[in-house]
């Protein structure tokens, strides 16, 4: 959405076609004042985003920035107050992640990794939640796997050289805490 005004017009759209047509969207905010020419904008553009889907992931800069507020209950409680938003994910790097679903909340911890490039961490987490969900597995494994996903991202360096298939996921997920070769 930071890339033009076009493309985030294009997001936007996206989103509205497929909230009216009953499809379930998600949205990872991934806030990167960088990219954005001013601040003000991509506010405005993302709470935009936020009213239009289903399921947020975020983290606490990017819940201080939207909402105005960075207390794990508080976010979760502005999302839903706010935007409707029952099903969002607080990432919360080496603390791990808090997820409200539904009404309960779950947390899971962080997997220990030596870490060499953490891009892609953030995309890995989400795709990897997502696709879990889809599959049938609880919130929690959801986030467990994801947190896997993340760890192994940020191992190698780039952002997508080590994404996970679902065999890698099983052998770290079974080897974490004990010497593996992931290769």
């Amino acid at each position: 959405m930071a890339i033009s005004d076009t493309a985030r017009s294009a997001a936007l759209r996206g989103l509205e076609i497929a909230r009216s047509r009953g499809v379930a969207t998600s949205f990872d905010v991934n806030f990167r004042r960088k990219l954005w020419t001013n601040v003000e904008d991509a506010v405005n553009a993302l709470t935009r985003a936020l009213s239009l889907v289903d399921i947020v992931f975020l983290d606490e800069d990017e819940a201080n920035l939207l909402l105005g507020v960075s207390a794990i209950d508080d976010v979760f409680r502005e999302l839903r107050s706010r935007f409707g938003v029952n099903k969002a994910v607080l990432k919360l790097g080496l603390r791990g992640s808090v997820a409200y679903w539904e009404g309960r909340v779950a947390k899971v911890d962080a997997f220990r990794v030596p870490v060499k490039d953490p891009i892609g961490a953030g995309d890995a987490y989400a795709g990897v939640f997502l696709a879990s969900i889809l599959r049938g597995y609880d919130v929690e494994s959801a986030m467990r796997r994801a947190s896997a996903a993340a760890a192994m991202v940020v191992m190698v360096r780039g952002d997508e050289e080590n994404l996970p298939r679902e065999e890698d996921l099983r052998r770290f997920l079974e080897g974490y805490g004990r010497q593996v070769d992931l290769r």
